[in-house]
């Protein structure tokens, strides 16, 4: 399992926390916060030893230490059970930009864009500001109220994603694709609920994947998924997958 590093992973308290506590946060409590650009009387998410959930608001700070007063127990957890990787290949139109925040809400813990035979290519990439699609995920996190933050990689090749870690361990590999067949149900109700297992979902630009890129997924061990009889959008493509992966093994539950 690829476990979610410092600083992306929740804020964790080593004690149990209670509503009107004041916690002291020590430096890489601190570097935390950095990443999610949290300032002085800004609210934030953290977690205590007994796997709660908090909200908090960070009081003061200096370099090396701060401190922050919680508020407010969250009734559910904000996170995930599954480790759910999205990749994507960079669409058009700065639709990334959506892409990211939106992922981030639905609960992702990885957003890899890709490269692809259809997918804007890297000479194209400045057009699609990619410095700013951290900051989308930041927004969506917070949005969301979630203790952890994704990570967001570099762009890659498809083909450079296929081998990387987060592809060849995981548990359960899925990718969109409307025009390949279904052999079968991939999600067999009796056999599926929330896992804390590592997925990934991987979807296409406009025009979909070639067909040579359909032969790399298909050895690299994805499962097709096909979104009923419609063509959608990608950006729409990517919200419905990742809904439909996280209630079937996540926590979106009916």
């Amino acid at each position: 399992m690829v476990a979610i590093k410092a600083p992306y992973a929740p804020i964790r308290v080593a004690t149990p926390l209670s509503e009107g506590q004041a916690v002291k946060l020590d430096a890489g409590m601190l570097r935390s916060l950095d990443v999610r650009e949290i300032n002085t009387s800004e609210a934030f998410t953290l977690m205590d030893s007994a796997g709660a959930f908090f909200r908090a608001s960070l009081q003061e700070r200096d370099d090396k230490s701060g401190r922050a007063l919680v508020y407010e127990k969250m009734p559910r957890s904000p996170e995930s059970p599954t480790n759910i990787t999205l990749v994507c290949a960079v669409l058009a139109r700065q639709r990334m930009i959506t892409v990211c925040q939106k992922a981030t809400e639905l609960g992702v813990t990885r957003i890899v864009p890709v490269l692809s035979a259809h997918s804007v290519q890297r000479d194209g990439l400045d057009h699609e500001k990619p410095w700013s699609w951290k900051g989308q995920c930041i927004k969506g996190a917070r949005q969301c109220r979630r203790g952890s933050l994704p990570e967001l990689t570099d762009v890659m090749p498809l083909r450079a994603a296929l081998a990387e870690e987060f592809w060849t361990t995981a548990s359960e590999r899925f990718a969109l694709d409307d025009r390949s067949p279904i052999e079968h149900d991939p999600f067999p109700p009796a056999e599926r609920g929330p896992t804390s297992a590592d997925v990934v979902l991987a979807v296409g630009p406009e025009g979909g994947w070639s067909d040579d890129e359909r032969a790399q997924l298909g050895r690299a061990g994805a499962t097709v998924l096909a979104l009923g009889g419609r063509v959608l959008r990608a950006e729409t493509a990517v919200f419905a997958g990742l809904a439909i992966v996280q209630h079937r093994l996540g926590d979106l539950r009916a």
